[in-house]
């Protein structure tokens, strides 16, 4: 059983970075949280373009990127690449 339901939970590369991209988008303008990308960048020690390129899907991001985002913003790594934040949250108000 434990089988199967790892197989329905998969999702491909291209699925996790959008999630990736759509969360940390949400997470970077939510009201808690909210930062310019710019100063985010600074802020991760990030160049601007990468941000750019991971709220936008272009690239993904390296595991000590993740891990660091996730320290940052209080989530797991599954939650930050896997889920969708926004309606997880939106649904707990």
């Amino acid at each position: 059983h434990k089988e199967a339901a790892m197989k329905n939970r998969q999702i491909s590369e291209q699925q996790m970075r959008m999630q990736f991209a759509q969360n940390l988008k949400y997470l970077r303008k939510s009201k808690k949280h909210y930062i310019s990308q710019d100063s985010f960048a600074r802020l991760m020690n990030l160049p601007l373009k990468t941000i750019r390129n991971y709220e936008s899907g272009r690239s993904s991001p390296m595991a000590y990127d993740v891990y660091r985002l996730c320290n940052h913003y209080g989530c797991t790594m599954e939650e930050l690449l896997t889920k969708n934040l926004y309606e997880e949250r939106k649904n707990k108000s």
